[in-house]
């Protein structure tokens, strides 16, 4: 993630990956999160207290690294963080990981070494994932928030929530740093960075609680901080500041105003939901605009970093009010570089160029107060780039339609529509009713009896649908809007509005101003002040003419198509019928007993029954009960799976679904631990990055895609129970994408291995453990999921070897 160009040099990189794969050595013997005791050894190898002649293999090792290093004042206050994970690796093993160290190109180490283990720091983030990202900030993001907070080169620096210390490699000799960081483990590894880069003797970094030992001095010249976001402050706290609650972003923001002197600044990494949100949070807009105390935002696109998917944004606040009464507002999305689908960078270097350079641009404005002031002080910084466009405001040509509100009076059946089920087709923008399903409706829902144009207002399009009325009402929810043509001064054609709701004019306007977070948004008023073109009612006829007919052409082709599947429908095998009525019986005979087995052992509390439960844990490492519940779960999903496969796993017998991501993230926290050789650790997604969001799948086959994934991991990767045996599930989620990967610790496939032998049919690693069968219906649920570019990447990292990767398009869902 560094700029410089040290790893152009093909010695660097051979070095620093024979070191990365040193790493290995730990495998299977630590935790994940404890493998940055490998960068303690290497740097103690390097500055020379740790060395081959010196060591007697046949003392404790873990005493003689103790020993060399207690005495050494920068290794000396972090020796009570590694010193406990140095005792849990067995002695054999230190014994190679410090024979490792002493074969390595010591000329090249010693000339680039404070950059590998940089570099190192940052591989290991990014193959831990969510376990370090929350703590290590992309090197470019740190670096540019310390350019634009242009502090003096002797300025006072606070750092609350320091993670890694990322800021304080950024500074320089004469600025002073305090920073506080919660955790110990990883303070202990932000002290060992700074050593590297040389600057741990001339900053002040502290295991602190930022909340409750905040310094008491008013006088910092810089306030810079990347706190957790969202994350709930106590109430008492909150109350100090006028407010019922409190994050600790707005914390930051309200106390660091408070500390720091007249001409300091406070530069803060928050979420993009901080500019727009109501309640709290624009009272608190409100105040910082007014009183002019806001300098500078920079808004980031979503995917910027390593622990979360949500767009965030940097703001420099100051105590010195604007006397110009503007706020500067930077898009920095041109100068984000997108390295595939998951990874995006910032380009630093290029941006801060810019920003030199011109004070206007496509990526650069001065926004008066005035005018924040009448967009009732949404700070989203998208709205403030949008391009005058000259046209007719919707608002004077079209009304929305109110309806009839269901209530919570009585339960109604009917046909509920969703943005999903909106078209966003030039050609084909009719409603289908036949395609939606009647079910039970919600207390918010909305009726409607008239013909209308369904507009979404949670999506990244308007997706213009035409509904025509025809007896039957539909229902919308809050993330719908039905408008019908209305105007006392314009004619507008309904097939040309609709046409125009997708023109490119338009699309812009409502980029700009939809509100970017977990949901994406688009307020009424904003909707009704975006402009159209609107020529004359001939022309307007004249441009949608091609489209209608092209729709009938559509219409009539959909209707071939589905009569020429109804006539190729196949024929269901008697003999699997049979088998099926055969295991009906037993299947439900273990279903009985084990909700019997349940309630008994749940109610029977007796010290007989309460041994028995303890002897099995003791054994087994599980719990009784929940196990007989798997049992009942797996019986369930057995007869899902029976009741769809009389030609086998026939995917077109699945129907794909809207799944909502809150049903995936109980799903994967449900998924069976027991009877594995490994442990499962599953990263969820935070409230805010699945709220309102789903995919379209089948919820039976994404759990045989799982299930799969992870007995393929049972009978290849780990061969015993060991307790350091890991599989990590964890999903992101950006605004575009739900990033499910599941990666695992264990024992690499073999070298020449690779996707296409993975999901051909009847093809195995170890024929003497399986078929073959698991990986084709993998990749074949993934394809028939549209994610036909999964990936599977083998032996390329070497704490998880075996890496899975599935990406699923996000589909908005308001009403879950």
């Amino acid at each position: 993630m560094k700029e410089d160009n040290y790893r152009d040099s093909a010695e660097v990189k051979m070095i620093t990956n024979q070191v990365w794969k040193s790493m290995s050595l730990l495998r299977g013997i630590l935790p994940v999160e404890h493998h940055h005791v490998y960068l303690f050894l290497l740097s103690a190898y390097y500055d020379g207290i740790i060395k081959n002649v010196h060591i007697d293999f046949s003392n404790s090792l873990c005493n003689y690294i103790f020993s060399s290093l207690e005495s050494e004042q920068k290794y000396s206050e972090i020796l009570n963080v590694y010193i406990p994970i140095l005792k849990s690796i067995p002695e054999e093993r230190l014994n190679e990981v410090l024979h490792q160290l002493t074969m390595f190109n010591n000329e090249i180490l010693d000339r680039y070494f404070d950059e590998i283990f940089d570099d190192l720091l940052f591989r290991l983030a990014d193959n831990q994932g969510k376990y370090s990202g929350e703590f290590l900030l992309p090197n470019e993001i740190s670096k540019f928030v310390v350019e634009i907070a242009d502090m003096p080169n002797w300025a006072s620096v606070f750092n609350p929530f320091a993670g890694l210390a990322s800021f304080a490699t950024h500074l320089n000799k004469n600025q002073n740093y305090y920073g506080q960081e919660i955790v110990s483990s990883t303070w202990a590894l932000g002290m060992l960075r700074l050593m590297r880069l040389h600057k741990h003797t001339q900053i002040n970094y502290r295991v602190e609680d930022s909340i409750h030992n905040w310094p008491g001095t008013n006088n910092f010249d810089l306030i810079i901080s990347n706190p957790p976001f969202n994350y709930k402050i106590d109430p008492y706290i909150a109350h100090y500041f006028g407010r019922k609650k409190m994050t600790a972003e707005t914390y930051v923001i309200c106390k660091g105003l408070e500390s720091i002197n007249f001409d300091g600044k406070v530069a803060c990494i928050v979420s993009q939901g901080m500019l727009f949100r109501g309640s709290d949070d624009q009272r608190l807009r409100e105040s910082l605009v007014e009183q002019g105390l806001i300098e500078t935002i920079v808004s980031l696109p979503s995917g910027m970093l390593k622990h979360t998917g949500i767009p965030i944004c940097i703001m420099i606040l100051t105590r010195k009010k604007n006397i110009n009464r503007t706020i500067k507002m930077i898009d920095a999305s041109s100068f984000v570089e997108s390295k595939g689908k998951r990874e995006k960078r910032l380009e630093t270097n290029r941006l801060l160029e810019h920003l030199y350079k011109f004070s206007r641009s496509k990526a650069v404005v001065e926004v008066p107060i005035e005018q924040i002031r009448k967009n009732n002080y949404n700070l989203n910084v998208q709205r403030y780039f949008v391009e005058d466009f000259r046209g007719v405001p919707l608002i004077k040509v079209v009304k929305r339609i109110s309806g009839k509100r269901v209530g919570k009076e009585k339960t109604l059946i009917g046909k509920f529509i969703r943005t999903s089920n909106l078209k966003d087709n030039d050609v084909s923008y009719q409603l289908d009713l036949n395609e939606i399903k009647e079910r039970e409706l919600p207390s918010h829902s909305i009726k409607i009896e008239n013909d209308c144009i369904l507009i979404s207002t949670r999506w990244k399009s308007l997706k213009p649908t035409l509904f025509e009325y025809k007896g039957e009402p539909i229902y919308i929810g809050i993330d719908l809007l039905a408008i019908r043509v209305y105007s006392e001064n314009f004619e507008v054609n309904p097939h040309y509005l609709i046409s125009e709701l997708r023109s490119p004019n338009v699309l812009k306007q409502v980029s700009a101003f939809q509100n970017p977070g977990a949901i994406t948004s688009l307020n009424r008023a904003d909707f009704f002040a975006i402009k159209i073109a609107l020529p004359s009612i001939e022309e307007q006829k004249a441009k949608v003419q091609g489209i209608l007919e092209l729709s009938e052409k559509f219409k009539i082709l959909q209707q071939e198509r589905n009569a020429l599947a109804h006539g190729k429908q196949v024929k269901s095998f008697d003999e699997f019928a049979s088998l099926k009525h055969s295991l009906g019986a037993p299947r439900q005979n273990i279903l009985s007993n084990t909700k019997s087995l349940i309630r008994f052992f749940e109610n029977n509390n007796s010290e007989a029954f309460l041994e028995v439960k303890k002897n099995y844990r003791s054994m087994y490492g599980n719990n009784l009960t929940e196990d007989i519940g798997q049992i009942k779960n797996d019986i369930n999903h057995i007869s899902s799976i029976l009741e769809k496969g009389e030609q086998g796993l026939v995917l077109s017998n699945f129907e794909l679904n809207v799944i909502s991501l809150k049903e995936i993230n109980s799903l994967l926290m449900n998924l069976n631990k027991s009877s594995q050789n490994f442990t499962l650790h599953y990263d969820k997604a935070s409230p805010e990055e699945t709220k309102g969001k789903a995919i379209k799948a089948n919820l039976t086959l994404f759990e045989i895609l799982l299930n799969n994934i992870l007995t393929n991991a049972s009978k290849y990767a780990f061969e015993d129970g060991n307790v350091m045996n890991l599989l990590v599930i964890e999903l992101k989620v950006t605004e575009d994408l739900m990033i499910l990967e599941i990666r695992n610790n264990g024992k690499p496939f073999p070298r020449n291995y690779d996707k296409g032998k993975f999901s051909a049919k009847y093809t195995t690693a170890n024929p003497s453990k399986g078929t073959g069968l698991g990986g084709y219906d993998i990749n074949r649920i993934a394809s028939y999921f549209d994610n036909e570019e999964w990936e599977l990447i083998l032996n390329s990292e070497e704490v998880f070897p075996v890496i899975f990767k599935f990406s699923f398009p996000i589909i908005p869902m308001i009403n879950e």
